[in-house]
């Protein structure tokens, strides 16, 4: 039952880290679209009426390849800590050192939820008001990975016994 259980979490981080490759390569492939979402979130364009918040859009194009950029690498991040942390469990299942080599795991689960918690729903949603926007809103899916990335890190967190 042990060999299970650290088997399914071990899987679990290679789903992790195979949805967050697969991102990347997204991003990396189809560029303009996702950049176009970084750009309408910034530039607050699709939220309907700014009188009250026009001050915090970001209307310089540098600074949107920039934040694009860093949600990039920090999505790559993710996915090589993740893949190193699941090849690290892959060799330590059967070893009573497993629950040591879920270090770098738990590192990229927690980077993973911290990106779609504070970058998707919390800086896009709240700050550049996303959630006003019926075109460019990415707080369900943001929302969506941050629970998945969240449940699989406190899952990955109890020790087996």
């Amino acid at each position: 039952m042990i060999v299970a259980i650290k088997l399914s979490k071990t899987l679990l981080v290679a789903a992790a880290a195979l949805f967050s490759t697969l991102v990347v390569f997204n991003n990396l492939v189809d560029y303009q679209s996702n950049y176009l979402y970084v750009q309408h979130v910034l530039t607050m364009d699709t939220t309907g009426n700014l009188t009250q918040a026009d001050w915090r859009a970001v209307h310089d194009p540098w600074i949107w390849k920039a934040v694009y950029s860093l949600i990039i690498a920090v999505e790559a991040a993710i996915a090589l800590l993740c893949w190193a942390g699941g090849c690290r469990m892959a060799f330590n299942i059967r070893s009573p050192g497993f629950h040591e080599s879920k270090s770098l795991a738990m590192v990229g689960l927690t980077l993973g939820v911290l990106l779609w918690f504070v970058a998707f729903m919390a800086i896009s949603g709240e700050w550049f008001l996303a959630w006003q926007s019926q075109s460019w809103n990415g707080i369900q899916s943001g929302f969506r990975v941050a629970t998945l990335f969240f449940l699989t890190l406190m899952y990955l967190g109890q020790e087996e016994r």
